[in-house]
């Protein structure tokens, strides 16, 4: 079956010389219906490779060619929102009868397809659609209880707020204006959700997106010397610390200005982070095993200064406050502290608290040979921001579209990244 060739201009031909492996995809053996026309992506030369067709079907060649996936970012084309073209295998134009269950099992049947390492992470941003009587068909919704009926883990739920209204009138942010009658303008957020196959398997490294602490408050135990912060990455937007603080799952990101005339494409913000976080900076190969090296850190005591705090009861120190006569207690009031204890943080400052910051002392594997970065897999790669983020933070990129017009995006964009990631690198 071609996969390269769509109704929207001509695409390049499929030729395999110009796909020898080079022995950075390692993978399974693939479907067999595939096997004789797969699909080697080419790193030799440069981190990314672009394909033009049906995402389905080009997966499928992936996965008979051997490649296995790291992290998938993406946001399919929403549930009959807008024409990217003409071709009708284009997602998200289903009008027949059960449009929506159909729209929703065929991204279902694609992000299944697509063979993943046991680690790998899912992230999809998918919005919502009305009805014609204006309700909500709640489609991030459905679609992730389809996702975990057909194997997934929800890990993270991600609010992308693009529009913020404060108590005070003002707001931040830009949100496209809507006529809603009776009803709240809908465009103020979207959902971004991280799927896995297996939580006790997937890789992360939250110390790549940790945000930075208070500075007055942040010092070496004992002393009043500031703990130095370093960036994970000089060349990210996002600013980020790996002595930080855990980031929250509601990010304030502007809509893109990138998508020249592909008015839905996601800003470069939104990317950074889960590629960052989920996507393995290096595979090594392990005895002929391929594994991530994981970041090795110690959790060390820190100074919050000489700042007057005011002392806060919580439930837990307000308990023990209550009951210092030591008196045996009940089970049911052993469970009750027990479960007050397991609750209690840094905020009930009547109970001691050691605060202590992550710091990096190593990785896992360094004796190990290096393979490669992580590959990072984007199946509606529109204008190619996930390939240009993820180019630029050093790993590999694989991205498909059904149109040869944002294929060319894609490749432009992967190359400006790349030229980039040298001069950061000080590579010719």
């Amino acid at each position: 079956m071609e996969v390269n060739c769509t109704f929207d201009g001509p695409c390049e031909p499929f030729n395999p010389s110009d796909h020898m492996s080079s022995g950075w995809a390692i993978g399974g053996a693939g479907d067999a219906k595939y096997v004789q026309d797969p699909l080697i992506p080419d790193f030799s030369s440069k981190p990314y490779e672009i394909y033009c067709g049906d995402a389905l079907e080009t997966i499928r060649r992936l996965k008979a060619g051997g490649t296995r996936f790291d992290c998938v970012c993406t946001s399919p084309p929403y549930f009959r929102q807008r024409h990217y073209g003409n071709n009708p295998r284009e997602i998200g134009q289903e009008k027949c009868r059960g449009g929506l269950d159909s729209y929703i099992s065929a991204l279902v049947s694609i992000f299944k397809g697509i063979p993943l390492r046991p680690w790998a992470s899912v992230w999809v941003n998918i919005g919502d659609k009305r009805g014609k009587e204006g309700e909500l068909l709640g489609v991030p919704n459905r679609f992730v209880i389809a996702m975990q009926d057909a194997g997934f883990f929800l890990i993270d739920g991600v609010i992308w707020a693009k529009e913020v209204a404060m108590v005070d009138g003002t707001s931040i942010g830009h949100c496209m204006v809507e006529p809603a009658p009776g009803r709240l303008n809908g465009n103020g957020w979207e959902s971004l959700f991280r799927f896995v196959l297996d939580p006790r398997k997937a890789w992360s490294d939250t110390c790549a997106v940790k945000i930075p602490r208070d500075c007055e408050s942040f010092f070496h135990e004992g002393t009043e010397t500031p703990v130095e912060h370093h960036p994970y990455s000089k060349v990210m937007e996002c600013i980020t610390t790996l002595e930080g603080r855990c980031l929250p799952n509601v990010w304030y990101v502007g809509n893109s200005r990138k998508g020249e005339s592909h008015y839905a494409a996601f800003p470069e913000e939104l990317i950074e982070r889960p590629v960052a976080m989920t996507c393995p900076e290096w595979l090594v190969d392990d005895g002929g095993e391929i594994k991530p090296r994981e970041r090795i850190v110690e959790q060390t005591v820190y100074s919050e200064g000489t700042r007057k705090l005011k002392t806060v009861y919580g439930q837990f120190s307000r308990w023990q406050e209550q009951h210092q006569d030591e008196s045996p207690l009940t089970d049911e009031q052993r469970t009750m502290l027990e479960t007050l204890r397991g609750k209690s943080g840094r905020m009930d400052s009547a109970r001691r608290y050691v605060p202590r910051y992550p710091k990096t002392v190593g990785w896992t594997h360094m004796d190990r040979p290096v393979v490669g970065p992580g590959i990072v897999l984007d199946p509606f790669g529109g204008t190619g921001t996930t390939g240009h983020v993820a180019v630029l933070l050093g790993r590999r990129f694989v991205g498909i579209d059904l149109y040869q017009e944002n294929v060319a995006r894609m490749k432009e964009r992967c190359e400006k990244a790349f030229e980039r990631l040298k001069i950061e690198r000080g590579v010719n």
